[in-house]
Protein backbone atom coordinates (compact mmCIF):
# COMPACT_ATOMS: atom_id res chain seq x y z
CA UNK A 1 0.00 0.00 0.00
CA UNK A 2 1.45 3.14 -0.55
CA UNK A 3 1.64 5.94 2.18
CA UNK A 4 3.01 9.20 1.56
CA UNK A 5 6.67 7.84 3.10
CA UNK A 6 6.84 4.76 1.15
CA UNK A 7 6.67 4.10 -2.89
CA UNK A 8 4.04 1.93 -4.31
CA UNK A 9 5.31 -1.67 -4.66
CA UNK A 10 5.15 -2.78 -7.92
CA UNK A 11 5.95 -6.70 -9.09
CA UNK A 12 7.29 -7.28 -12.17
CA UNK A 13 6.84 -10.76 -13.60
CA UNK A 14 10.33 -11.59 -13.62
CA UNK A 15 9.96 -11.57 -9.90
CA UNK A 16 7.66 -14.20 -9.88
CA UNK A 17 4.19 -15.76 -10.94
CA UNK A 18 1.14 -14.65 -9.47
CA UNK A 19 2.72 -12.84 -6.80
CA UNK A 20 5.09 -15.63 -5.73
CA UNK A 21 8.59 -15.54 -4.76
CA UNK A 22 11.13 -15.09 -7.44
CA UNK A 23 11.77 -17.55 -10.00
CA UNK A 24 14.91 -19.68 -8.96
CA UNK A 25 16.73 -22.88 -9.45
CA UNK A 26 15.02 -24.16 -6.11
CA UNK A 27 11.42 -23.68 -7.28
CA UNK A 28 11.66 -25.13 -10.27
CA UNK A 29 13.69 -28.17 -8.80
CA UNK A 30 10.43 -28.78 -6.41
CA UNK A 31 8.21 -28.70 -9.16
CA UNK A 32 9.87 -30.92 -10.64
CA UNK A 33 10.54 -33.56 -7.83
CA UNK A 34 6.83 -33.19 -6.72
CA UNK A 35 5.95 -33.59 -10.64
CA UNK A 36 8.23 -36.66 -11.14
CA UNK A 37 6.33 -38.35 -7.86
CA UNK A 38 2.93 -37.58 -8.92
CA UNK A 39 3.58 -38.51 -12.43
CA UNK A 40 4.22 -42.38 -10.72
CA UNK A 41 1.16 -42.19 -8.76
CA UNK A 42 -0.95 -40.88 -11.33
CA UNK A 43 0.30 -43.57 -13.81
CA UNK A 44 -0.54 -46.34 -10.80
CA UNK A 45 -3.99 -44.80 -10.67
CA UNK A 46 -4.69 -44.88 -14.29
CA UNK A 47 -3.11 -48.23 -14.97
CA UNK A 48 -5.44 -49.34 -11.98
CA UNK A 49 -8.64 -47.48 -13.41
CA UNK A 50 -7.72 -49.24 -16.73
CA UNK A 51 -8.05 -52.84 -15.12
CA UNK A 52 -11.54 -51.23 -13.36
CA UNK A 53 -13.02 -50.28 -16.43
CA UNK A 54 -11.24 -53.37 -18.35
CA UNK A 55 -13.33 -56.08 -16.34
CA UNK A 56 -16.15 -53.79 -16.57
CA UNK A 57 -16.25 -53.56 -20.65
CA UNK A 58 -15.85 -57.67 -20.95
CA UNK A 59 -18.60 -57.98 -18.39
CA UNK A 60 -20.53 -55.61 -20.79
CA UNK A 61 -19.84 -57.53 -23.76
CA UNK A 62 -20.62 -60.75 -21.69
CA UNK A 63 -24.36 -59.72 -20.92
CA UNK A 64 -24.77 -58.27 -24.61
CA UNK A 65 -24.65 -54.54 -23.42
CA UNK A 66 -21.63 -53.25 -25.82
CA UNK A 67 -18.39 -52.18 -24.93
CA UNK A 68 -19.32 -48.71 -23.85
CA UNK A 69 -16.42 -48.34 -21.13
CA UNK A 70 -13.90 -49.50 -23.81
CA UNK A 71 -13.06 -45.92 -24.85
CA UNK A 72 -12.67 -45.09 -20.84
CA UNK A 73 -10.24 -48.02 -19.96
CA UNK A 74 -8.16 -47.35 -23.38
CA UNK A 75 -7.85 -43.86 -22.08
CA UNK A 76 -6.75 -44.65 -18.76
CA UNK A 77 -4.10 -46.70 -20.38
CA UNK A 78 -2.47 -44.36 -22.59
CA UNK A 79 -2.66 -42.19 -19.46
CA UNK A 80 -0.92 -44.60 -17.15
CA UNK A 81 2.02 -45.27 -20.14
CA UNK A 82 2.04 -41.09 -20.94
CA UNK A 83 2.42 -40.17 -16.93
CA UNK A 84 5.10 -43.40 -16.93
CA UNK A 85 6.90 -41.62 -19.19
CA UNK A 86 6.67 -38.60 -17.80
CA UNK A 87 7.74 -40.04 -14.45
CA UNK A 88 10.98 -41.65 -16.60
CA UNK A 89 11.85 -38.36 -18.15
CA UNK A 90 11.80 -36.28 -15.36
CA UNK A 91 15.58 -37.56 -13.83
CA UNK A 92 16.71 -36.07 -17.29
CA UNK A 93 14.36 -32.95 -16.96
CA UNK A 94 16.32 -32.48 -13.09
CA UNK A 95 19.84 -32.74 -14.03
CA UNK A 96 19.30 -29.73 -16.98
CA UNK A 97 18.27 -27.93 -14.64
CA UNK A 98 20.43 -28.52 -12.08
CA UNK A 99 23.29 -27.65 -15.62
CA UNK A 100 21.02 -24.48 -15.55
CA UNK A 101 20.53 -25.40 -19.71
CA UNK A 102 17.40 -23.41 -19.49
CA UNK A 103 16.75 -23.55 -23.50
CA UNK A 104 16.65 -26.96 -23.43
CA UNK A 105 15.23 -27.76 -20.58
CA UNK A 106 12.06 -25.14 -21.65
CA UNK A 107 11.40 -27.09 -24.79
CA UNK A 108 11.32 -30.52 -23.18
CA UNK A 109 9.06 -29.04 -20.19
CA UNK A 110 6.66 -27.81 -23.24
CA UNK A 111 6.58 -31.13 -24.81
CA UNK A 112 5.59 -32.61 -21.39
CA UNK A 113 3.33 -30.55 -19.94
CA UNK A 114 1.03 -30.72 -22.70
CA UNK A 115 0.59 -34.25 -23.21
CA UNK A 116 0.31 -34.12 -19.05
CA UNK A 117 -2.85 -31.60 -19.66
CA UNK A 118 -4.03 -34.04 -22.06
CA UNK A 119 -3.49 -36.89 -19.78
CA UNK A 120 -4.76 -36.49 -16.16
CA UNK A 121 -4.25 -32.45 -15.72
CA UNK A 122 -2.34 -32.60 -12.40
CA UNK A 123 0.83 -33.24 -13.97
CA UNK A 124 0.72 -31.18 -16.68
CA UNK A 125 -0.43 -27.98 -14.43
CA UNK A 126 3.19 -28.85 -12.36
CA UNK A 127 4.95 -28.85 -15.77
CA UNK A 128 3.44 -26.07 -17.22
CA UNK A 129 4.55 -23.92 -13.75
CA UNK A 130 7.93 -25.23 -13.91
CA UNK A 131 8.23 -24.33 -17.65
CA UNK A 132 6.87 -20.81 -16.59
CA UNK A 133 8.97 -20.60 -13.80
CA UNK A 134 12.20 -21.46 -16.41
CA UNK A 135 11.32 -19.53 -19.05
CA UNK A 136 11.70 -16.39 -16.30
CA UNK A 137 14.78 -17.46 -15.80
CA UNK A 138 16.20 -18.10 -19.09
CA UNK A 139 14.69 -14.68 -19.78
CA UNK A 140 16.87 -11.62 -18.55
CA UNK A 141 14.89 -9.28 -17.22
CA UNK A 142 14.74 -5.84 -19.26
CA UNK A 143 17.60 -3.16 -18.50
Amino acid sequence: MATPGNPPTTHSLAEGVAGSAPASDESVGALLSASRSLALVLALLAGLLFLIFLAFTVLDVVFGRGAGDLITAVYCLVSAAVNLVIWREMPRLEQLAAARQYAALRDHLLIWAVLGIIFFVVVGVLLLLAWIKVELLATPPPA
